[in-house]
């Protein structure tokens, strides 16, 4: 579920990764058919299953490690390909949608104030501080 929680997120802050999102769901819906979440998804259209993992990533347990590594794999090409500063107002609203169990916790909260820093211009501490997030599981 980690992954597909990813997804989610990544949708509310304007990345949206349907094909990704519909191939990963079917292969763990092909390795765990009596999972009851996974055959619910299943059966939505994407933008509903979005608005659902949204709910379960705050009421289901989870795998912290398994989520961040999920998420900073998927995220280190948007940085890539992205203008700094439009990357930072994506990053701090993902953070925002986070469930509160781990907001505080490295190095999601990295992603709440990295981009601080480009408000006096320092670019260089920004990507730093991004690029510590994005390599914190490697």
């Amino acid at each position: 579920m980690e992954e597909l929680f990813v997804y989610s997120l990544l949708y509310d802050v304007g990345y949206e990764k349907v094909n990704e999102y519909e191939e990963t769901l079917n292969r763990l819906f092909l390795n765990n058919p009596e999972d009851r979440n996974l055959l619910d998804l299943e059966g939505m259209a994407f933008k509903d299953a979005m608005f659902h993992l949204r709910h379960l990533i705050n009421v289901l347990s989870f795998d912290t490690m398994e989520f961040g590594k999920q998420l900073m794999s998927k995220i280190k090409p948007l940085y890539d390909g992205n203008n700094i500063a439009d990357f930072g107002k994506a990053m701090y609203r993902l953070w925002t949608l986070l469930p509160e169990k781990i907001k505080l916790e490295e190095p999601f909260y990295i992603l709440s104030y990295a981009d601080d820093c480009l408000g006096y211009g320092d670019e260089k501490q920004c990507r730093e501080l991004y690029e510590n997030a994005l390599n914190y599981y490697d």
